[in-house]
């Protein structure tokens, strides 16, 4: 490992509130060996924490909290993946849930805390715990906006002494540190990040993990993407230069929240952290649902209930905040589609030799049984008019529905449907007027078909 000290001079990552620009490296980052400092890939939950700070929210309610709790207990279905999940432990209602959540007894997720890097909130966090909480969150703001510009530190010296109270304290309770290095991809890594955590390291005995903040979203999963920004850079220094065991923890501002956690855990971090759906602030956190999509295909299915997204999605989007239609994984809507060439392929995949053409994977899977694939708008076809038909015939009298592109009935209600959606030519103003822009409704196209058949 290189030599590195504290950097005296304060080092500003200021972009003027433009786009910031995305440096390159000449080589591109390297891949650490697998180690049990980086597998195996471990998802934490920040739901009831960050997610719980999403701008639409002016409480998380209690009693969701515990629902959900118990829901993401049955998501990570006895395989310790789904690790953590943390909460705050700052007013009644926030202790009310910590001891209702340590009522439960699950081995996972684990319940942890968040707190601030004061030894005072450390001790509360002991004292309302009663020694059941293993391991806390403590924040440690990292870049120089932080230490200076926000908090006020007189050098950077001084935020390592600050820091590291707290953190001596938990060790003294036996309470494992996670110290929270916020704002990591604005901050000096040679000059302070490294640093501190080797010194962290050393006074704890090896035994404090990490998690890397990429606070606004300012990450990218370039490999070639220099440090702060470059997710891969930033993880695999980290890693190489002080061994620790790391966490990392995403924002969506750019888009990239997924992208970046992917790339954390193939170049060394063991933990990404994440929230149901991505609540969080503003553009919100890394989806946990995404996460357990991703471990799946790059690691291997540990044994997931997967059902059980559903079912947190629709208690998310009833009891906490809606849940975006097309929020992939969990969303209603991401399995549907109007147009008809897809619809043709929905179709024609039921008997298909090669499996499914226009799913990714089975909607079953995730809990999405008897799901209508197909909604009949300006750009469907006769296939996806014959799958509604049928599936509401089935609906309303228990029979199957014996309705084919070929019948006379189908084809009426197609043209009934481009009709409505053309609307009627009004020569004085050289234009169509009075056409419909609304999806058509299985029971509309049922009365159709049925005045077809007369």
């Amino acid at each position: 490992m290189a030599s590195y000290s504290v950097n005296p001079q304060r080092r500003y990552y200021d972009f003027h509130g433009k786009m910031p620009p995305v440096p390159q490296d000449s080589e591109a980052a390297k891949i650490p060996p697998v180690s049990p400092q980086t597998h195996p890939k471990l998802i934490t939950d920040t739901t009831l924490r960050d997610g719980a700070q999403d701008p639409r929210l002016a409480l998380f309610p209690n009693e969701a909290k515990l629902k959900y709790f118990d829901l993401l207990h049955s998501l990570d279905n006895g395989t310790g993946r789904i690790e953590n999940v943390e909460v705050f432990i700052y007013q009644k209602r926030d202790i009310w849930v910590l001891e209702r959540l340590l009522e439960r007894g699950y081995d996972f997720p684990r319940v942890t805390t968040w707190t601030r890097a004061t030894p005072k909130d450390i001790k509360l966090m002991v004292e309302v715990s009663q020694g059941k909480v293993k391991e806390t969150g403590m924040l440690a703001s990292s870049s120089d906006h932080h230490i200076f510009d926000k908090l006020g530190f007189h050098s950077k010296e001084e935020a390592i002494e600050k820091y590291l109270a707290p953190i001596l304290t938990a060790c003294e309770n036996d309470i494992r540190p996670r110290i929270h290095l916020e704002d990591t991809t604005k901050a000096d890594i040679e000059g302070w990040v490294i640093p501190f955590m080797r010194r962290v390291l050393d006074e704890t005995g090896g035994i404090a993990r990490f998690r890397i903040c990429d606070t606004i979203g300012n990450g990218v999963p370039d490999p070639c993407a220099a440090i702060p920004s470059g997710i891969p850079s930033l993880i695999s220094t980290l890693v190489q230069e002080t061994g620790a065991e790391l966490e990392f923890h995403g924002h969506n501002d750019f888009g990239l929240a997924t992208a970046n956690s992917v790339a954390a855990w193939i170049y060394g971090c063991k933990r990404v952290n994440a929230a149901f759906a991505g609540l969080g602030e503003r553009t919100g956190n890394t989806s946990l649902e995404q996460m357990v999509a991703a471990c799946i295909r790059l690691y291997g299915d540990p044994g997931f209930n997967l059902e059980a997204l559903a079912e947190i999605a629709g208690f998310i989007d009833k009891e906490v905040a809606p849940v975006f239609q097309k929020q992939p994984i969990v969303g209603r809507d991401i399995f549907t589609t109007q147009a008809g060439i897809h619809q043709t392929g929905m179709e024609r995949q039921q008997r298909a030799e090669g499996g499914l053409i226009y799913l990714p994977y089975a909607p079953e899977l995730v809990g999405r049984d008897s799901q209508e694939l197909n909604r009949i708008g300006a750009l469907s076809g006769m296939d996806g008019i014959v799958s509604v038909l049928n599936r509401q015939v089935k609906l309303a009298t228990g029979q199957e529905g014996k309705y084919t592109a070929a019948s006379r009935a189908v084809k009426y209600v197609y043209d009934m449907v481009q009709e409505a959606y053309d609307g009627q030519w009004d020569e004085t103003r050289g234009q169509f007027v009075s056409y419909r822009t609304s999806f058509f409704e299985p029971e509309e196209l049922l009365a159709l078909a049925e005045a077809g058949r007369r």
